[in-house]
């Protein structure tokens, strides 16, 4: 598996490590982009005029998304023309969800999504953009990849105490 803890350095604290970071996983973003043009064939007309521009930032959004899971933090990196960082302390977590939806299974790779809840950024509430901003999307193996992270947030909140 590919290390992406590189794309993390410029936004660590001194005494912060990266537990893990992430990667959506291509296959899985590819079929919910491209897939639903599929269903309708006037929108495979419609691909045909949009993929020189869709295709591009497809391109740029995988390369600059990652997620990490700290010491300290949970970090989602992303955005289009620069790189946007979205960070929430591990001691404020206090709700997270596994969801695998349709296009998850649709692409056959194990793939769903995690998202993170505190009392500020609840789970369910929409905000600019209309979803949580701590959510990872298309990691691969959900489940256990929950049970992991929620265990390292258990003993970052047992140690505070």
């Amino acid at each position: 598996m590919e290390k992406f803890d590189d794309l993390f350095t410029n936004i660590l604290e001194k005494d912060e490590r990266i537990i893990k970071a992430y990667k959506p996983n291509r296959k899985a973003v590819r079929t919910a982009i491209f897939l639903p043009f599929a269903f309708f064939p006037p929108f495979l007309l419609l691909l045909v005029l949009v993929f020189p521009i869709l295709y591009p930032i497809y391109r740029v959004w995988y390369t600059k998304r990652a997620y990490a899971i700290t010491s300290k933090r949970i970090i989602v990196r992303g955005g289009i023309i620069g790189v946007d960082y979205k960070v929430m302390s591990l001691e404020s977590v206090n709700a997270s969800l596994v969801k695998v939806g349709f296009m998850d299974k649709i692409a056959k790779q194990n793939t769903g999504m995690l998202e993170f809840g505190s009392q500020s950024t609840p789970l369910g509430a929409a905000y600019a953009g209309g979803y949580n901003p701590f959510r990872f999307e298309y990691i691969q193996n959900p489940y256990e990849e929950h049970k992991a992270i929620q265990e390292h947030i258990d003993s970052i909140k047992k140690s505070a105490k």
